[in-house]
């Protein structure tokens, strides 16, 4: 049978080899919990060690209230007998805020985190968690989507290309798809911005979100915001509608901290920004350093073959080369095509 306790104390739930009050070592992310009979809220109360029912698991904040369940365990067994304690389940939504779920009408005992009844000051929820919180907004629900949610702005969403009568959505999502439930994930990171008043929803978007990952099949993302719009193949991005990884935020870091680094395309690997830098152990390169550098000198082998600078020899200067035109066309031609930077 499941029960509904009430989140009294979960500092023992950040440590290892923790013990109740009999000497018991509790299982890792145990909190204490205050429980009560069905018939009233303030009879027959009682408090209880929990632990996390699942691995996957969020740690409840003090005041808050969560599902509870009796079953066996095995770490405080002899190995012969049977023994049960309760299982908790991550707090339920009484509230219908996703940063916190103190109940107004339930929360209104204790005056500090161990603590005692104090009716006119609510403790704080915990021991490093903003307080007050910042107000975060929901992620908008598409139908048969799996989402995740944490209290401070991150969120994964298991979805797909939402088509149809899209008018019964609050948002609209941000990606677009020609195939209604094509699948994309989107992992990002939102700085909460604030604010109050009654909850609502939101939407991941490109170009607001701090941080994102986009894993798409065959959406477009429109929202990109394209860093380097001299590149041609970057301003193409947001139309892109094929199977795609997209990680955008202000710093993108790839390490290979013990072997190499691997990037191979198909077709083309582009590297693309106001500054590009290729170091080694020998040499540091700065590609537009190296393109001037070598212009330069090729300005000054074509002076020579053409006789504009000459060697000076005991029988006079030296005359005019005969690969003039092909020298002349690199200059002129092949080098201004080829590393011409787009308008």
């Amino acid at each position: 049978m499941f029960k509904v306790g009430e989140v009294m104390e979960i500092k023992k739930a950040f440590k290892s080899n923790q013990k109740d009050e009999q000497g018991n070592v509790l299982a890792l992310g145990s909190i204490r919990i205050r429980m009560w009979g069905q018939t009233s809220i303030l009879g027959n109360i009682h408090h209880i060690w929990a632990r996390p029912s699942q691995f996957n698991r969020r740690i409840p904040l003090i005041g808050e209230q969560v599902i509870l369940y009796h079953g066996p365990i095995s770490d405080n067994t002899d190995g012969i007998s049977k023994t049960n304690g309760y299982y908790y389940i991550n707090p339920i939504n009484a509230t219908d805020d996703l940063v916190l779920h103190q109940h107004p009408k339930v929360w209104w005992r204790q005056k500090g985190n161990e603590g005692s009844v104090d009716a006119a000051t609510p403790p704080r929820p915990g021991y490093t968690f903003p307080h007050p919180p910042k107000k975060i907004d929901n992620i908008q629900i598409f139908e048969a989507d799996d989402i995740v949610e944490s209290r401070f702005g991150s969120s994964m969403r298991l979805g797909s290309t939402v088509m149809g009568n899209t008018s019964v959505y609050e948002k609209q999502p941000t990606w677009m798809g020609t195939g209604n439930g094509d699948p994309i994930t989107i992992l990002r990171v939102k700085v909460p911005e604030g604010g109050g008043g009654q909850p609502k929803y939101t939407i991941e978007d490109l170009s607001k979100d701090e941080s994102s990952i986009y894993i798409t099949s065959k959406q477009k993302l429109p929202k990109v915001q394209v860093g380097f719009k001299k590149n041609l193949d970057s301003i193409k991005i947001p139309l892109f509608s094929k199977p795609q990884v997209l990680l955008d935020a202000d710093r993108i870091v790839l390490n290979a901290k013990n072997d190499m680094a691997i990037i191979n395309a198909k077709e083309k690997a582009i590297l693309t920004a106001k500054k590009v830098i290729l170091q080694s152990d020998k040499y540091f390169v700065d590609i537009d350093e190296l393109l001037d550098w070598l212009k330069d000198f090729i300005k000054q082998f074509s002076d020579l073959c053409q006789g504009t600078a000459v060697f000076a020899t005991p029988a006079g200067p030296t005359a005019t080369s005969t690969n003039v035109a092909q020298v002349k066309k690199i200059q002129l031609a092949d080098f201004n095509v080829a590393f011409k930077v787009p308008k």
